[in-house]
C-alpha cells in the first residue's frame, strides 16, 4: 500500500468529486483514478461509487476513512516536525555546566528559551572532565566549560575566571603576605576527582607561588566548601565566579597570578550534527558579538 494512495483516498472523500480532488492534489483526474483503483485492488474493497453527484463513499470506505485520515494527519505532523527539527527551532538539548559557569549557563539558557520555546533543554552540573568525555561520546550536545578544548571539540570564549581564597571575615588576613597569614588555618579543598580542571589550576598556581598545602578536609561540591568556610573551619581556593552563592560571612581574596586565570566558554563536538544545538551556538555567538 502506497501512502500517497491513502492521501488520495482522504482527499477524494473530502471533496466528493474527482475533478476537484485532482486539482487539490495537483494531479490529473486519470492519475487520481488509477491511485484509487490500486488502493481498491490492494484492499480488495470498493471504496467509492461514482455517480452524477460525483464520488460517494461506500460503507467500506466510510469505515476505513477515520483511520486513513488519522494516518495522513500523523504523517503531515511528522513532516512538519522534521522541517522544524531541520531548521533548529524544535528539538532536544542536553547541556552541562561547571564550577565557573554556575551563573552564566542558566542565564543564557533562560534567554534562549524565550526565542526557542519548542527546544527542550536538560541542564546538569557536571565536572569538566566528565563534560569532555560525554561530548566526545555524543551524550551531551553542549557544555559550559574551561577552555581550551581538544579536537574534535570546539569552543567559543564567553568569559574568564580566576582563583580566589575564600576565608571567614573574622580572620585577620594580610593580603600583602597572604600565604603567611593563611599558615595557621586549615586548608579545605574540592575533591580532585570532582573538579579535575580546578585541581590542576590550583596545582599550577601553588607551584608558581612555591607553596605546599595539605588539605585537612575535602568536599564533593563548592557549596559544602563555602559552608565550611562560613563556619570558620578553614580556608579554601575556589573560582571567583562562585562568590554569588556564598553568604556575607565569607571573604574572597583575589590571587594575583597569570596561572590563576582561565577562559570559560561554550563547547561542542563539531563532528556531530544537531540543528537545535547550532541554533543555540548562533544565539550565543550573536550575544557575544553584541
Amino acid at each position: 500500500m502506497d501512502f500517497d494512495q491513502l492521501r488520495t483516498f482522504c482527499q477524494l472523500a473530502i471533496d466528493g468529486n474527482y475533478r476537484v480532488a485532482s486539482e487539490h492534489l495537483c494531479i490529473t483526474q486519470s492519475a487520481l483514478t488509477k491511485k484509487i483503483q490500486r488502493l481498491e485492488a490492494h484492499t480488495g474493497l470498493i471504496l467509492f461509487k461514482r455517480g452524477r453527484q460525483g464520488a460517494c463513499l461506500t460503507q467500506a470506505g466510510l469505515t476505513l476513512l477515520p483511520e486513513a485520515q488519522r494516518m495522513v494527519d500523523n504523517f503531515n505532523a511528522f513532516q512538519t516536525l522534521t522541517h522544524l527539527v531541520a531548521e533548529g527551532t524544535t528539538g532536544y538539548l542536553k547541556i552541562s555546566f561547571g564550577i565557573s559557569s554556575y551563573d552564566l549557563a542558566p542565564q543564557y539558557i533562560a534567554q534562549f528559551k524565550q526565542l526557542f520555546p519548542n527546544i527542550h533543554i536538560v541542564l546538569n552540573d557536571m565536572p569538566s572532565q566528565l563534560q569532555t568525555e560525554s561530548l566526545l561520546r555524543g551524550e551531551l550536545q553542549l557544555g559550559f566549560n574551561r577552555l581550551p578544548v581538544i579536537t574534535p571539540l570546539k569552543g567559543m570564549k564567553l568569559s574568564s575566571d580566576h582563583l580566589v581564597v575564600a576565608v571567614h571575615r573574622s580572620q585577620l588576613i594580610d593580603e600583602s603576605d597572604l600565604w603567611a597569614s593563611l599558615r595557621n588555618l586549615d586548608y579545605l579543598r574540592l575533591t580532585p576527582e570532582r573538579g579535575q580542571g580546578l585541581a590542576k589550576q590550583i596545582e599550577r598556581l601553588l607551584i608558581e607561588q612555591d607553596q605546599t598545602l595539605h588539605p585537612v578536609q575535602e568536599a564533593d561540591d563548592i557549596l559544602t566548601l563555602l559552608a565550611l568556610v562560613s563556619a570558620n573551619t578553614g580556608f579554601t581556593i575556589v573560582p571567583a565566579s562562585v562568590e554569588h552563592i556564598a553568604n556575607e560571612s565569607v571573604r574572597f581574596i583575589p590571587l594575583r597570578s597569570s596561572s590563576a586565570i582561565w577562559d570559560v566558554g561554550l563547547i561542542w563536538n563539531e563532528d556531530l550534527d544537531n540543528a537545535a544545538r547550532d541554533s543555540f551556538i548562533k544565539f550565543i555567538a550573536t550575544d557575544v558579538v553584541n
